[in-house]
């Protein structure tokens, strides 16, 4: 689903995308832009100054977006860069979705979120290599994981924990679903 949204929004972020690689702000440099975001947004999760965090986790999400459109425009593709994106996405997914446990959503849930958030990408990645297309693949893929991410920390600060818990529960039943499409997916083709 994201990935036609994705599509869409090139239209902003190609612009900004040009004017960063007008000043020669190369793709990994805004990958680990990501990173150092998300990271301050841990921080304020654990200070508990949820707007600053979704601030950050707004700012995170964006420089994911803008790294792979600098890379195009510069033509700057490269196996570190796919590696750091990769990997820094994932520690990425780990921050944004642990810190859920700092707003005293029950742990062992928070766990199995991230576990099964970094399941989702581990299938993806292991059936690129294999040669299968996993994009658009599952009902939550990691767009969809951090708008309900801000989703649910919008809710919490407008409405109230209760109310954000029942959508983080809707987040962990999609991320299992996820898990199990892309599993079926993948040996589905590989038994035939």
């Amino acid at each position: 689903m994201i990935t036609k949204i994705r599509r869409q929004s090139k239209r902003i972020l190609t612009p900004i995308a040009k004017f960063l690689a007008k000043l020669h702000i190369t793709p990994n440099y805004i990958t680990l832009f990501g990173l150092i975001f998300s990271l301050l947004y841990f921080f304020e999760m654990m200070l508990s100054n949820l707007i600053f965090s979704i601030i950050f986790l707004i700012i995170s999400a964006l420089m994911d977006a803008l790294d792979g459109e600098v890379a195009r425009i510069l033509n700057k593709s490269s196996n570190l860069g796919s590696f750091l994106d990769s990997t820094l996405d994932r520690v990425e997914d780990t921050l944004y979705i642990s810190s859920f446990i700092f707003i005293n959503f029950p742990s062992v849930l928070v766990v199995l979120s991230v576990g099964f958030s970094l399941i989702i990408s581990y299938i993806r990645a292991k059936a690129d290599a294999l040669g299968l297309k996993m994009e658009g693949r599952g009902i939550i893929e990691r767009g969809e994981r951090i708008i309900f991410v801000f989703i649910i920390l919008l809710v919490y600060i407008i409405f109230s924990k209760e109310v954000s818990l029942y959508i983080f529960y809707l987040f962990l039943v999609l991320t299992l679903i996820t898990v199990i499409q892309r599993f079926y997916v993948v040996y589905s083709a590989l038994r035939k």
